[in-house]
């Protein structure tokens, strides 16, 4: 008989979880993607959303959590080997928008998350502008940041009752970085 892999029980979970909140009307789930890397055979999977009332903003927030396994984790599983420490998943957590004022803006964002995940996850923000053929303008009136909360750890099953939870965080987190998008404008 098959038995699905941890990563697979994980994921069903969390795709439920951020599901629910789409037919709540919370959040709008804006993209998906579910693949088997076949260079280094891991899995991942990523679900993207933003605020339900945001929808159809082109200059939104969005969150995308993502969920990745390796094979060692697979293959430690699947043989019923100890082929890595501990089996599991990774998750990270990105969000994606725009700053104007890069070293304030920045530092809000920062410090907000660190309020709402209790100073937890590793916070990281990386900063790019994109400059059109012909149209250089230095410097940009705004770029794009991409934060990235990393726990540092994998998780497994007995982790899967956490999962709402670290939906309810993103869509807290969602909302306070809208502000911050409100804040300038």
């Amino acid at each position: 008989m098959f038995h699905p892999l941890v990563f697979d029980n994980i994921k069903v979970v969390l795709e439920g979880a951020v599901y629910d909140r789409d037919f709540e009307g919370s959040i709008t789930i804006i993209g998906r993607s579910d693949t088997m890397d076949l260079a280094t055979f891991h899995r991942q999977f990523q679900i993207d959303f933003r605020l339900a009332d945001e929808f159809g903003e082109a200059k939104g927030v969005f969150a995308q959590m993502q969920l990745r396994t390796s094979l060692a984790d697979i293959a430690a599983e699947q043989l019923e080997q100890p082929l890595t420490e501990h089996i599991g998943c990774t998750i990270c957590i990105h969000f994606f928008m725009t700053v104007t004022d890069v070293q304030r803006e920045t530092e809000a964002v920062a410090q907000m998350l660190n309020d709402i995940w209790g100073n937890r996850p590793y916070i990281t923000q990386t900063i790019k502008a994109k400059l059109d053929e012909y149209q250089l303008h230095w410097p940009p009136k705004q770029y794009e940041n991409q934060i990235t909360l990393d726990f540092h750890r994998k998780i497994d099953e007995g982790n899967i009752e956490d999962l709402r939870g670290l939906v309810d965080h993103t869509i807290a987190s969602l909302t306070q970085l809208h502000a911050v998008l409100a804040k300038r404008s």
